[in-house]
């Protein structure tokens, strides 16, 4: 089964080399959902679709756990087309310790929001879900380096190294994670914190963690 269709310009060439790397780094993935700029439904790619990096279009990929890689991956494709106000253009990475479809419905809206209301996303940056009833136990989103893809996937960051582009890390933390970052006016801080209590990053990708601030 073949989800790729690859068309010859730069753009759809850059695409291309992220999409090889992500194969390389998290396996085969699981699931690929399609989506537009315009708000329209999501469609799971069925068996036997491609994926067509030339139309207006961008995409969901999720990967299951690797065998030195405990963690779910939810990864864009298609969002660095594009460059946001501040002129970074960059794709989305969401890591999990179980598989969950709320992601895949969360992230299509993340990646047409700085498009649609003319805004960026850089690190440090946070995204609360303003939502009243929510299945998330932490409801801010924190813009963060790819710590763990550092480690475990330093080819991948060099190819977007090599295209002027980022990927962005979408990291759930607690109200009480978010102040720390707010008194110091440095999200750096939060990390320096984690560091000196050796938290591992693989923790961090639990979605029902506790909080790592004592109250």
């Amino acid at each position: 089964m073949s989800f790729w269709r690859k068309k010859r310009n730069k753009k759809t060439a850059e695409l291309v080399e992220i999409k090889e790397h992500y194969l390389e780094s998290f396996g085969n993935p699981t699931r690929i959902y399609k989506s537009n700029w315009f708000g329209e439904t999501v469609s799971k790619l069925q068996e036997g679709e491609t994926i067509n990096l030339t139309e207006n279009n961008f995409y969901i990929l999720e990967f299951c756990p690797q065998k030195e890689r405990p963690v779910w991956t939810y990864v864009t494709l298609g969002m660095s087309n594009r460059s946001m106000l501040n002129g970074l253009s960059s794709e989305l990475i969401w890591l999990t310790d179980i598989q969950t479809n709320d992601i895949m419905e969360l992230m299509p809206g993340l990646v047409q929001y700085p498009f649609a209301y003319n805004t960026s996303y850089d690190y440090g940056q946070t995204i609360s879900n303003s939502e009243a009833v929510s299945s998330f136990i932490m409801n801010v989103l924190l813009i963060a380096p790819p710590v763990i893809e550092a480690e475990d996937s330093s080819e991948l960051l060099e190819v977007f190294e090599s295209q002027n582009k980022e990927l962005l890390w979408l990291l759930p933390i607690h109200n009480q994670e978010k102040e720390v970052i707010k008194e110091s006016g440095d999200f750096t801080s939060l990390f320096d914190l984690w560091e000196e209590k050796e938290i591992d990053p693989e923790f961090l990708c639990k979605l029902n963690r506790p909080s790592t601030i004592s109250k």
